[in-house]
């Protein structure tokens, strides 16, 4: 019965008389009125008990409508009782269906018979026009009842007015039916359960999918309760246009990390065994649903302006600019956090020589205060939260550092800053030698914001030059820009770091900005993922209506990270992970 849950229907005609059957199916444990016969405001009007089962009470007005519900139910739930209640009082049948029986625990009335039955009632001596009521209470679900089946959801949600060459920045359900099929990772099972529920879950928006699993695993696999501050977080991030989703964003990375996690087994996971004492998966759940915690933190200015704005009715630039009240720097030392930067950079996988780390611990410290760089800071988090809980962790600290280093350098800046100057990064050529080279050669496309820094900067070293306007970086990350710290990531000696940076580039559907103007933003939908098993190649195959743009992303993915197993498919056009930008 899928995607679409289909009701069962049954005729049976006997001369002038018909009798009609129809059967809505569930397959869940839990089952409750808001779940099922909830309550909905559309344009104003009020649908009371809206889902499928009621539009086909009032579609079948002479059939008896059942609602099918398994044995393995839990109906000592107190939600059940309810459900139940409203079933017998709007003639919804209940049935109990098992491999062996079927049982009816409430009959059914058609729509019909209540409706006759109603009419011309009295009630406290004035006449009511039942008919009247009752066929308006019909318009409501002809004319306003939303889509039967689905909700909208980030993932697998595509309303009905987006146009057809709009649909591919909607994500449907080949990601969460691949994910249901996996025979490897230490968590298939509850893949396999969120696979197979998630079309079902009609009431549920993804955000409140994610989290219950992202929970769930992070409880089971890691011994650790996943903050619930992100999602609240979220809704404050909204206020800003052009923001685009980072919780769910966040569960997708995971469960394409995932899918091709166990397209790899056993020999990447026995490897990383005996390297980190970790199964490998479990550092993967880490990392992927951890990498943007921090991003709230990072346009911390951006929220805080706008509840001034709201509240004490703020509108002068000047003094909105001076609202940041937020002192990373003397934050971080009170909490010693300086110790976890340092933990990061001794398992960056390279030897670093004492002058060289000194370079990265400063880079790193600068970007998590002067950038408040949402990697660094969602990796000194969960180092944190690790360390707050030893008592109770499942998973040992190499592999939490691991899954650090990863969430540390998967943000563009940090990884383009150690694998050398982003001006040249896409070439072989050698990396700027004087800074004339530098300012010709670089291409570094830079926020406003970004620009003021620099500006500042450069007055408070030299006073006003004239080529002040073309400079794209600071001195602190020169430092790092004019040095390949890195070189090229390779999966084999970083997998968790390699597999975030390119599950990250690849997934946008459903990242959907606040602004509905801004739906276009999504750059790019997850078309399929496949496996080549004779060559171990993974292809993730991607739709794009800004085909340039991704492809320059991607290409510069492609510079960064190196192991050719890995090819991205953008319209059909190849990019390969092969250090070299893709081609």
């Amino acid at each position: 019965f899928k995607p679409a849950r289909v009701p069962l229907y049954f005729k049976k005609e006997d001369g002038s008389k018909t009798d009609e059957i129809v059967i809505d199916l569930t397959t869940d444990r839990i089952i409750t009125k808001d779940l099922f016969l909830p309550t909905r405001e559309i344009s104003g009007v009020t649908i009371e008990e809206a889902s499928p089962v009621r539009f086909y009470q009032y579609y079948f007005v002479q059939a008896k409508v059942y609602f099918a519900f398994p044995d393995y139910a839990k109906e000592d739930e107190k939600g059940f009782e309810e459900f139940k209640k409203t079933c017998a009082e709007v003639g919804i049948g209940l049935l109990r269906t098992s491999k062996t029986k079927i049982e009816e625990i409430i009959k059914p009335r058609p729509m019909f018979d209540i409706i006759c039955k109603e009419l011309g009632i009295k009630r406290g001596g004035e006449k009511i026009d039942r008919l009247e009521y009752h066929l308006r209470n019909c318009l409501h679900y002809f004319v306003y009842y939303p889509e039967p089946i689905f909700r909208k959801r980030a993932i697998a949600y595509i309303p009905k007015e987006v146009k057809e060459e709009e649909k591919r920045h909607y994500m449907k359900y080949e990601l969460t039916d691949l994910v249901g099929k996996l025979e490897n990772v230490v968590y298939k099972e509850k893949l396999k359960d969120f696979s197979d529920r998630y079309r079902d879950q009609t009431e549920l928006d993804d955000c409140v999918v994610a989290e219950k699993y992202v929970k769930d695993l992070w409880k089971d696999y890691l011994g650790l309760n996943y903050p619930e501050i992100q999602k609240r977080v979220e809704n404050i991030l909204q206020r800003d246009k052009v923001y685009r989703e980072h919780f769910v964003h966040q569960f997708q990375v995971f469960l394409i990390g995932s899918y091709i996690l166990d397209s790899l087994y056993p020999k990447i996971s026995q490897k990383f065994k005996k390297n980190y004492n970790c199964e490998i998966e479990k550092v993967w759940l880490a990392a992927s649903t951890f990498h943007d915690f921090s991003y709230g933190l990072q346009n911390f200015d951006t929220w805080l302006m706008h509840f001034f704005e709201d509240v004490l009715r703020i509108k002068h630039n000047q003094t909105k600019d001076n609202l940041n009240l937020l002192n990373l720097d003397a934050a971080m030392i009170r909490e010693a956090l300086y110790d976890n930067i340092i933990k990061i950079v001794d398992h960056i996988p390279v030897v670093l020589k004492k002058k060289q780390k000194g370079k990265v611990i400063r880079f790193f410290y600068e970007k998590a205060v002067r950038d408040r760089n949402h990697g660094i800071l969602s990796a000194i988090s969960l180092l944190q939260l690790y360390y707050d809980n030893l008592k109770n962790v499942t998973i040992n600290q190499e592999g939490i550092l691991q899954a650090a280093v990863g969430i540390g350098i998967h943000e563009e800046e940090i990884w383009e800053a150690l694998c050398g100057c982003q001006g040249y990064r896409r070439s072989a050529i050698a990396l700027p030698q004087n800074e004339e080279e530098c300012i010709k050669g670089c291409n570094r496309p830079l926020l406003s914001l970004k620009k003021s820094k620099i500006f500042h900067e450069k007055l408070s070293y030299e006073g006003l030059g004239k080529e002040i306007t073309k400079y794209k970086c600071e001195r602190w990350e020169k430092e790092m820009m004019n040095h390949r710290t890195m070189k090229k990531i390779r999966f084999k000696e970083s997998p968790i770091l390699f597999l975030l940076i390119f599950c990250d580039s690849v997934q946008d559907e459903g990242r959907i900005a606040s602004s509905d103007e801004l739906v276009l933003k999504d750059r790019s939908s997850l078309k399929d993922i496949d496996f080549d098993k004779k060559n171990n190649y993974v292809y993730v195959n991607l739709e794009s209506t800004k085909q340039t743009e991704k492809e320059e992303e991607i290409q510069r993915v492609a510079w960064c990270l190196k192991d050719a197993r890995f090819r991205v498919k953008i319209n059909d056009k190849l990019k390969i992970m092969n250090g070299r930008g893709g081609e």
